[in-house]
């Protein structure tokens, strides 16, 4: 059964507040039960074995007591299941003939069993009547980042997609050559979160990096990329996981690698990416069921390597590189917001300047992992939320990576970068 320590490690104190009560600002017993609210406490979450196994939480709530006579708090535990793993009640002091004021007061903790605690608190007065109760979370979660299984063979500039439950990385460069560039590969891996077990899937027709990867229907798409003869490429591979096959179907309109990329209603998106002598902002979608291209509005800024995403309907295009912008180096802060209805872009609120990262869709929020900028390799870790505009900080890596790339798996996201393989739970993030 799991247990919640907790100590009582000094006596409550009313830290504010004033006025006498109805019975003169005696301490003696009155009439009127007091009341209390707001209960705020933190650290509220913390990481299994915090602080050596124990640790201190600081606690406030405020009251209002007509009666001036507070006399005791009581503090309750219970568990995921409701049952009451532990009780104590402590005296209050300072507060005889204070009738409304911040209770303040501090806990020992233990944090060596995972769980979710329900803390509920109520005071009582010298004449005892009892107050409301009021109850908050207390979490001891799981590390939120994990180190898994690496990739059997280093690559950089690989792409990845999502079937069925399984992670597809995609071609690449082989750092291991000692070639400068690296030359590029047509190795295909899966990662099978589930076992946590990395196997071989049949090699791309063309070996190719800095590509883009989207799958419809059980089918991979394979857009773009450099190759050993070409700085951007045309080419469009598709990849059948239900025959294990490959095919090629209709090239784009224009040469490109380093693009972002989504999927909406069956239709593969991109936007952006850069080609020989040339960064784009040009926005294309491919059709698979007519095998046809076609060209859309474009973004308002050109930009090479940045990350794609669909939330609610809309293609979300963030950060990237602009050769020719001077501010930040000219790694790109911008988000813009395609409607595939009214075929036009917005602009939505800035996050940090970067290029080459990992994105992807979690609880209808965007993450953003690694990448770089100035500095070759980044562990930043990231949230938009596209309901309120609003950008949030994670908890970092606990490694840097320079091109990262991200899928979601159920309630679980893998990040990957040369042959390390994350795993980041949301749910278990401390901010």
């Amino acid at each position: 059964m799991r247990q919640l320590t907790v100590f009582l490690l000094c006596g409550l104190v009313a830290c504010s507040g004033g006025g006498s009560g109805s019975d003169g600002g005696s301490n003696g017993p009155g009439n009127s039960a007091p009341t209390i609210s707001n209960l705020n406490f933190g650290p509220s979450i913390v990481e299994v074995g915090f602080d050596g196994g124990e640790t201190s939480v600081i606690g406030t709530f405020d009251f209002h007591d007509a009666d001036g006579n507070l006399s005791s708090v009581t503090l309750v535990v219970l568990d995921a299941n409701g049952q009451t793993i532990g009780t104590d009640t402590i005296a209050i002091v300072g507060v005889a003939g204070i009738t409304d004021g911040t209770i303040e007061g501090e806990i020992i903790v233990g944090t060596t069993d995972v769980g979710d605690f329900t803390i509920r608190v109520n005071v009582t007065d010298t004449g005892g009547l009892r107050s409301n109760t009021l109850e908050a979370l207390f979490r001891i979660v799981e590390p939120a980042w994990v180190l898994k299984t690496p990739m059997p063979n280093p690559r950089l500039g690989f792409a990845t997609t999502m079937v069925g439950g399984i992670v597809y990385v995609l071609g690449g460069r082989d750092p291991t050559s000692g070639s400068t560039p690296a030359p590029q590969v047509a190795t295909v891996q899966t990662y099978n979160p589930a076992t946590n077990i990395w196997s071989t899937a049949p090699s791309m027709p063309i070996a190719v990096s800095e590509h883009a990867a989207a799958t419809v229907n059980g089918k991979i798409y394979v857009i773009g990329g450099n190759t050993e003869f070409e700085l951007g490429s045309v080419g469009l591979q598709v990849f059948d996981t239900a025959t294990q096959t490959w095919s090629q179907k209709a090239s784009m309109p224009m040469e490109r690698d380093s693009a972002a990329v989504g999927v909406i209603n069956g239709l593969i998106y991109i936007a952006g990416g850069e080609g020989p002598g040339v960064t784009y902002n040009s926005l294309l979608w491919y059709n698979p069921v007519t095998n046809t291209w076609t060209t859309g509005t474009p973004m308002s800024e050109v930009r090479t390597g940045a990350g794609g995403a669909i939330i609610n309907g809309k293609f979300i295009v963030y950060g990237g590189y602009t050769p020719m912008w001077i501010p930040d180096a000219g790694y790109r802060r911008v988000v813009e917001s395609y409607d595939p209805v009214m075929d036009n872009w917005s602009f939505r609120t800035e996050g940090g300047p970067l290029r080459d990262f990992g994105m992807c869709i979690h609880g209808g929020l965007m993450y953003v992992f690694g990448g770089n900028n100035w500095a070759r390799s980044t562990d930043g870790s990231s949230a938009y939320d596209h309901a309120t505009d609003t950008w949030h900080y994670k908890q970092v890596m606990p490694v840097s990576m320079g091109y990262a790339r991200a899928e979601t798996v159920n309630d679980k996201i893998y990040v990957f970068d040369s042959t390390t393989t994350l795993e980041y739970t949301p749910a278990n993030d401390l901010n």
